[in-house]
């Protein structure tokens, strides 16, 4: 068969602006809160030390819990100042449970991090179910 029969495919865009993507699934909250944790990891010492602790007594205000909503402050900050218009639009609590997703994606949560030594994981002790 001659190959002056087959078609000749169309060309691909050069530029990536005038490439359409076929998949129209968003990214989802937690994938948009990782792209600003990944920012704020590398440019924030603040908001990485809100993050820092495993325990409450570490913690830069004495509460894990606080700690977590300063960081989500920051996230929101981030969002705002790069038009991440769906998740300046959220609830902290909903923005708090997507970096908990996030951080558990890296094996960063506090909880994974408290049951590590050495970098391995190691079993629960009773001391972590207070917490």
């Amino acid at each position: 068969m001659s190959t002056s029969l087959r078609p000749i495919a169309p060309a691909l865009p050069a530029r990536i602006e005038d490439w359409e993507r076929q998949i129209k699934a968003e990214r989802s909250l937690n994938d948009q809160v990782e792209d600003l944790h990944r920012i704020l990891v590398n440019e924030s010492p603040k908001y990485r030390e809100f993050l820092r602790a495993v325990y409450d007594v570490h913690a830069v205000t004495g509460s894990l819990s606080f700690d977590n909503c300063r960081a989500v402050d920051l996230i929101r900050e981030k969002a705002e100042e790069l038009g991440y218009s769906e998740v300046v639009a959220e609830k902290e609590a909903v923005i708090n449970l997507a970096l908990g997703v996030v951080l558990r994606r890296y094996k960063a949560s506090r909880k994974q991090r408290r049951n590590m030594l050495g970098g391995q994981m190691v079993p629960p002790t009773s001391l972590d179910e207070d917490n």
